[in-house]
């Protein structure tokens, strides 16, 4: 594909940087890699990753992928984390690489609802979370697998049971770095998955605490939103300790309809590969702690003393981070 002069302009158009998910507003916020050993406090934003629908450069994707989906490129190695809003509460099941975010559990272990029969697409089966025609069992359970939006405003990373996340970073499929590979062995699914449910009645509202800031939209100039090989796909591996909280549902899992009012799926692709789809040059690289620091750029601590935390999972805490070898156990040792 040729580059000219319009095409900044044309990405621009076709960029976004959220979704809506079954009145459910997510975007992804760039933030820096925090240090593992140690317990951090919430990273600031750093700007929206750019969206694009994967129909509008259908001459670049994978095959596989499908049109109705969604896409966004991260180096790998790079952190972000997902900010939530609704006006009404909605019950959200958030997934990587189909393995649930909250239980640590693949979607296929999770019973409680087939996708098949109640997804809104009304097709059978349901494409929507069929990971390359596997057909998916996913609901909400009362050990509690999902997050309830408001309150809760956003997710770092996959939860664990001690009051902590481990946060979000990218990995691409094939390295056996990402949370699916690590926890089934195989990759592949990939990507970011949602499933957004409403209740079955109006419910009070519970205000969500003081909110992640999004005030740094750029450090450096401004980031404007004919294949060879195929564009490398990417998954997500966990990094260090966030201290955070995933509040228990206020309103009890029986208030919720059976049936999903809202089924998304984000890909992810190499930002090395960014151009080989779009035919523009990748986003800017990610910000490094040390830089992070040098900026001085803030942390934040949430005043959400008054809420619980839901259980978690004590899956992700056994897993290796993104960058260390997964074949260290095989090693003799010094």
């Amino acid at each position: 594909m040729t580059t000219n002069k319009c095409l900044p302009d044309y990405l621009r158009r076709l960029e976004r940087n959220a979704l809506t998910v079954g009145g459910v507003s997510i975007s992804f916020q760039r933030t820096c890699r925090v240090p593992e050993g140690r317990l951090n406090s919430l990273p600031a934003g750093l700007g929206a990753f750019s969206l694009y629908a994967v129909h509008d450069f259908k001459r670049g994707t994978p095959q596989h992928w499908r049109d109705d989906a969604y896409f966004m490129p991260m180096y790998p190695q790079e952190a972000m984390w997902m900010n939530f809003s609704a006006f009404a509460p909605r019950a959200m099941i958030v997934g990587a690489g189909n393995i649930n975010a909250i239980s640590g559990k693949p979607f296929q272990q999770e019973m409680s609802v087939s996708l098949p029969t109640v997804c809104p697409c009304m097709m059978t089966p349901c494409p929507h979370l069929s990971a390359r025609g596997v057909s998916l069992d996913v609901g909400l359970q009362k050990d509690q697998n999902y997050l309830v939006v408001p309150p809760q405003p956003w997710l770092d990373g996959w939860k664990a049971e001690d009051g902590k996340v481990y946060q979000f970073v990218a990995a691409e499929l094939g390295s056996g770095q990402t949370v699916e590979a690590q926890v089934t062995n195989q990759e592949k699914a990939g990507g970011i998955q949602f499933v957004v449910y409403e209740a079955a009645k109006a419910l009070p509202p519970v205000h969500r605490p003081r909110v992640h800031p999004l005030g740094y939209e750029s450090l450096g100039k401004g980031m404007v939103r004919c294949m060879a090989a195929a564009p490398r796909e990417m998954g997500l591996g966990r990094g260090g300790e966030i201290e955070q909280k995933v509040y228990p549902d206020p309103y009890g899992v029986d208030v919720w309809k059976a049936q999903p009012v809202g089924v998304e799926l984000v890909y992810l692709i190499s930002s090395h590969d960014f151009k080989q789809v779009t035919g523009h040059e990748a986003p800017e690289t990610p910000v490094t702690y040390e830089k992070y620091q040098q900026l001085g750029l803030p942390w934040f601590q949430l005043w959400d003393k008054h809420f619980a935390d839901a259980k978690g999972s004590d899956v992700f805490g056994k897993l290796k981070p993104i960058g260390s070898d997964p074949l260290d156990k095989l090693k003799p040792k010094k």
